[in-house]
């Protein structure tokens, strides 16, 4: 009969053990220490300016950087001036919006704007790294075709607005008067913030998705009708038809476009009635 000797096991102190327990990845630890910077940012905020004028300045400040977003990627495309400027129009008529009756002081909106731009970096500013450029093959003389880069390649907007607008609505639904209100309300208020947040991200990049669309197929090589002329017929038929489809694709995106500008507009609005609903004057707060 063969004896089998298992190894010895080595006890290890408890304290041992805990260490090992205990110990996370340093990305773990960066994203867990830049939640608590963004969160105790807001709380600052709110604890100097109130809670009101906190949510209106940083609705307004989002709104405005958004813009910002949006409009650095016109600047950096090859998109013709004219349409650059139908474009800005479009942009202007939807984030210009009264996100909220209540006005955020200057000071209060210097703070907000800080921290849009420390935790909702702009995309563009640095071309060379967020900018493809692609020449068409059929015509090198062509100018580039810029293709616009996503407005976060990772979740790094949506996870930073999660963190702000649960900071909000827990300071909020803690001012409350009514205990009661803050158990069973909280919970609710901060799923429907991270559905409005994930909302506006996802509007935001598909109105980048959209300028993309409109770039790939403005960079279609037009005949002038000599050229036409000169083609056989089923060359002619052909080329028409590719034209037409690529024309198709634009007005398409344009109005695309237009869609989720106004979709984001819109659900911020929604974020702006979600932040009242405990203000002073708002019939809904506890007496």
């Amino acid at each position: 009969m063969i004896s089998m000797q298992l190894p010895r096991i080595r006890h290890l102190p408890q304290a041992a053990l805990q260490r090992r327990v205990v110990k996370r990845p340093h990305s773990a630890l960066r994203s867990e220490k830049s939640s608590q910077r963004i969160s105790n940012r807001v709380k600052s905020i709110a604890d100097d300016y109130g809670d009101e004028d906190m949510a209106a300045g940083f609705l307004k400040s989002f709104t405005d950087h958004a813009f910002d977003s949006l409009d650095q990627q016109l600047r950096d495309s090859s998109l013709p001036n004219f349409l650059q400027d139908q474009l800005r129009n479009t942009l202007k008529d939807n984030c210009t919006c009264d996100v909220s009756k209540l006005t955020a002081t200057v000071r209060c909106r210097n703070k907000t704007d800080a921290l849009c731009k420390e935790f909702l970096p702009l995309r563009g500013h640095r071309a060379p790294a967020n900018i493809e450029k692609r020449v068409s093959i059929d015509n090198p003389q062509q100018p580039a075709e810029v293709k616009i880069a996503p407005l976060q390649k990772s979740w790094t907007w949506q996870r930073s607005l999660n963190i702000i607008y649960d900071r909000m609505v827990r300071n909020m639904v803690n001012n409350t008067m009514n205990s009661d209100i803050n158990k069973k309300s909280f919970s609710w208020l901060k799923l429907l913030s991270n559905s409005l947040a994930a909302l506006q991200v996802q509007f935001l990049q598909a109105a980048m998705d959209n300028l993309n669309t409109m770039l790939e197929n403005t960079s279609f090589s037009h005949k002038s009708q000599q050229a036409l002329d000169a083609m056989s017929q089923e060359d002619r038929e052909s080329y028409i038809q590719l034209r037409n489809g690529q024309r198709r694709k634009f007005i398409t995106a344009q109005s695309h476009y237009r869609a989720n500008l106004l979709m984001f507009r819109q659900t911020t609005q929604m974020a702006s009635m979600l932040f009242s609903m405990f203000s002073n004057n708002c019939r809904f707060r506890a007496s």
